[in-house]
């Protein structure tokens, strides 16, 4: 039970009941209202204040709300407002488009394929540490061109930034001090590398460029740090989540191991409904009337994707495969659209589909209950141990599957 004098001293988020139960969560924050204040912070859940705010970045600056971070590199591209953020989308778009991540889907696929040979003749792992940590890492280090072999070392840094980005800080201050200082001297090293000898990645294109699209050394470093931030822990979130659905629903499962063309209806249904960066920060650079409520300037506003993507649905908090064509805010919305969002559909279409073809019979560990972290910046798992058939001499992935 909890101590109800420790609820009253709880923020509004906080006292929010999201471990266990996103749907109860959820519903607990749209309840309070579309535009409302609480412990200084303006909360936005409806799909018409959402869009509003989308559609008006000049008014909702994503500059000023990652300020606070008080990054010493800017990061680029999310953290710019109108009119240089153009400059950048301009040139990195074209990088992470369809076309691109095709040319590389082989080398992801084999890559997963690989991850998950580690652990099929073992009968038992856990998707989180096993799985969805590795394999967005190596994706990262696979697009700048940096190698897979340092994967560990670079995953041990990244874990201790992201993780100290959480509500509360899961490391002290100076830990993750440490570890972004030894972060971006391994990027500057490359970076350095890269502009002598460069190779066919994003960052040796990026370096290539001159004139008025050249970049500086402190741009660059800071688009590296983006992908850090929010490439890594977003997609494991999401990994974990896609395959806790398929776990608990077998009928699902049996359909989708039938039918590999329903893996991407799964995907984005899981994404709208456990969405891993449900609450996307702003502040407003001037007073604005939005669904009849006055946002002063200055305001800190939160826009709670999680109440919107659950809006307008025939079953809202479930995830229903007819419903998969409907769309979702999951990626953001407006200029600030998650510059990643095709490679991680990739990323999350190559997982579902090569785990399947492996192991398409498994299982959560009897009376395990799958939490994730609350509160924190990014919504996933802490754990999720599962059981299966074990599997042995997995074959080489067959491009193209």
């Amino acid at each position: 039970m909890n101590n109800p004098a420790e609820i009253e001293t709880r923020s509004f988020l906080e006292s929010a009941p999201m471990a266990f139960d996103r749907t109860a969560g959820w519903n607990y924050i749209r309840e309070a209202g579309e535009v409302f204040e609480r412990d200084g912070q303006w909360y936005l859940t409806s799909p018409e204040a959402v869009r509003f705010a989308h559609q008006n970045p000049l008014i909702f600056s994503t500059a000023k709300a990652f300020d606070a971070l008080g990054s010493p590199v800017p990061l680029v591209p999310v953290a710019i407002d109108p009119p240089d953020h153009l400059r950048y989308r301009r040139i990195l778009d074209p990088m992470f488009a369809p076309r691109v991540i095709n040319r590389i889907e082989d080398e992801l696929r084999r890559q997963v394929r690989e991850i998950i040979a580690q652990f099929s003749s073992t009968g038992s792992c856990d998707v989180m540490f096993d799985l969805a940590e590795l394999y967005p890492t190596q994706v990262i280090l696979t697009m700048l061109g940096l190698p897979l072999d340092d994967r560990d070392t670079f995953m041990g840094w990244t874990k201790i930034i992201v993780g100290g980005s959480a509500m509360p800080a899961s490391v002290g201050e100076a830990e993750r001090a440490e570890a972004g200082m030894a972060l971006s001297m391994y990027l500057r090293e490359y970076i350095v590398k890269k502009r002598s000898e460069p190779g066919h990645d994003i960052l040796s294109e990026i370096l290539a460029l001159t004139g008025d699209d050249a970049w500086t050394d402190a741009e660059v470093l800071g688009m590296c740090f983006l992908f850090v931030l929010a490439g890594l822990d977003t997609v494991a979130a999401s990994i974990g989540f896609v395959l806790r659905h398929l776990a608990n629903d077998v009928e699902l499962r049996r359909r989708v191991v039938a039918d590999l063309s329903l893996v991407n209806a799964v995907v984005e249904e899981v994404l709208r409904v456990e969405l891993p960066a449900p609450i996307t920060p702003r502040v407003t650079t001037t007073e604005v009337v939005l669904c009849g409520v006055t946002i002063p300037a200055g305001a800190k506003v939160q826009l709670v994707l999680g109440t919107v993507n659950r809006e307008n649905r025939a079953c809202p908090h479930d995830v229903e495969l007819s419903q998969a064509e409907g769309g979702h805010v999951s990626f953001g919305g407006g200029i600030h659209r998650c510059l990643g969002s095709h490679l991680a559909r990739r990323e999350l279409r190559l997982v579902v589909e090569e785990f399947l073809a492996a192991i398409p019979d498994f299982a959560i560990v009897e009376n395990f209950v799958p939490r994730i972290q609350w509160p924190s910046v990014t919504y996933h798992l802490e754990s999720l141990p599962i059981t299966f058939p074990v599997v042995q001499d997995l074959e080489p992935a067959a491009a193209g599957r």
